[in-house]
């Protein structure tokens, strides 16, 4: 190995760019494995509600068959055909999870969108991300590259859903000496107040939908969703047009 000085030995690079993709492509192979196959399988989380609320809210924007959206974390293509108001397609690193959509008439690829999204400037009049932002290093990243791709216009629309982790249910298992989340893919722990402050950071208006917790059994007591809400939905719309930059540091955020 030869180096001059200051200089990093460029023969210690491994130079397999792809690498990390499929690396993490391999991981959500093996972890769909373990999961039943067919299409019904890859939907177990509040599909219907979620997808009613989804179609009722796009068509209130205006969005028709001639709308154009890309699902994000399509897995097995479940809400893409559940959501059918607009044109959808869908982009997933889960292969297991694609061939299953492929076989249910979704268009789709393969994509790692765990920090940048490979998709051009506003191009789409929708994204639906699933169950997705949870499984992702830096969300923010994540919902900046949504906003990029996003036609600037107020009736463009982001939506999805996740987990909540810092309701009481959870605290109190933490308390205890337990985990947040029993499930390893999740990387990242939304609080209410963390998603509500990231999501009106980026767009307009901002609707939302417990989907369990006490908050969504008993939605006439008022029982703020920090607290009452485990499970939640979203629909984004009227990406801002202008946006600074979102910041990465203070205890606000939580």
């Amino acid at each position: 190995m030869t180096t001059t000085e200051n200089e990093f030995p460029k023969e210690l690079l491994l130079n397999q760019p792809e690498r990390r993709g499929a690396l993490i492509g391999e991981f959500y192979q093996q972890y769909g494995e373990s999961r039943p196959r067919g299409y019904y399988a890859w939907g177990h989380q509040h599909e219907e509600t979620k997808t009613t609320f989804f179609r009722e809210n796009l068509a209130a924007l205006g969005h028709t068959a001639e709308s154009f959206g890309v699902d994000i974390g399509c897995q097995g293509g479940v809400l893409i055909n559940m959501t059918d108001l607009i044109r959808w397609i869908g982009v997933d690193i889960d292969r297991m999870a694609l061939e299953t959509a492929r076989e249910h008439g979704v268009v789709c690829r393969e994509m790692d969108f765990t920090s940048a999204i490979d998709l051009r400037d506003a191009s789409f009049d929708a994204v639906m991300m699933s169950e997705v932002l949870e499984h992702l290093p830096y969300p923010s990243i994540t919902v900046r590259e949504v906003h990029r791709i996003l036609k600037k216009l107020p009736a463009s629309a982001y939506v999805g859903s996740t987990p909540l982790d810092y309701h009481l249910h959870r605290r109190w298992k933490v308390l205890r000496g337990k985990r947040l989340s029993g499930e390893q893919t999740h990387v990242h722990h939304f609080s209410f107040r963390e998603l509500n402050r990231l999501l009106r950071f980026y767009f307009e208006k901002v609707e939302y939908l417990p989907l369990s917790g006490t908050a969504a059994r008993h939605p006439g007591w008022g029982l703020p969703f920090n607290l009452f809400v485990r499970d939640i939905a979203w629909v984004a719309s009227g990406p801002k047009r202008d946006v600074g930059r979102w910041p990465v540091m203070g205890k606000d955020l939580l």
